[in-house]
């Protein structure tokens, strides 16, 4: 079995796949999923998170001897954790200096989004879905810089997600992202983040991308911002 190189990208089973030795392999995790430390004790989903987030372990996807699935954790050498942040430092540059793919969206307020109407602005795009934790870990960060930059009309936020109004209202109910909400958009948010969530990409006023973000970390607000910053420059 392989491993899997994981770095907090959560992905959707049906679109998408992180990466195995170069192999896409599709994988979902939730917080409902059984994970598992090397001494086969069961590890909390927070706990879970924390240690991807020192990018020091791996996953393996296993079954135990009634058929249960469960993910275990396994501990990367040195070697093995350079390799991996080399892999999401290379994904990540790949699309830095690129231009960002067509769009018009009408948000939840009924507010324009578009190609056409952001030329010259800084665009904070900002994809996510319902059930993904860090994509809810991040939203204090994600408030904090909207908060310093929403009356900067040189300065443009969108948060996008495949979701649906329904699931968007409750999303919303319970944890109040601040950015604009655009729903219902999977295809272009699946050529942006080929499936990983949560993404961020700061778009610079030329409509190149400034800084692409993949994956949930600590810090994500600082780093936004210091994107911005340079995007406005």
């Amino acid at each position: 079995m392989k491993h899997y190189f994981f770095a907090l990208l959560f992905i959707i089973g049906f679109s998408s796949a992180v990466m195995a030795q170069g192999e896409p392999q599709p994988i979902q995790i939730n917080s409902q999923t059984i994970i598992k430390d090397p001494q086969g004790n069961k590890v909390a989903f927070n706990v879970f998170m924390s240690l991807m987030d020192s990018k020091e372990w791996t996953i393996e996807p296993k079954a135990d001897a009634n058929g249960e699935q469960y993910i275990q954790l396994i501990k990367l050498s040195e070697a093995e954790q350079s390799t991996m942040v080399a892999m999401q430092s290379q994904e990540e540059k790949k699309f830095n200096g690129n231009t960002v793919p067509y769009y018009n969206f009408i948000d939840r307020d009924g507010n324009v989004i578009k190609t056409d109407n952001t030329k010259g602005k800084v665009v904070v795009f900002n994809f996510w879905f319902a059930s993904c934790p860090p994509c809810i870990a991040e939203i204090p960060e994600l408030n904090e810089v909207y908060e310093k930059y929403k009356n900067n009309d040189n300065i443009v936020f969108a948060a996008i997600t495949f979701e649906k109004e329904e699931k968007i209202v409750k999303f919303q109910n319970k944890y109040n992202l601040k950015y604009p909400i655009v729903g219902q958009e999977g295809s272009f948010s699946q050529k942006i983040t080929r499936g990983a969530y949560p993404t961020n990409v700061i778009i610079k006023r030329d409509g190149s991308i400034q800084e692409y973000i993949s994956g949930g970390m600590t810090g994500i607000g600082t780093q936004i911002e210091a994107a911005i910053e340079a995007a406005l420059n």
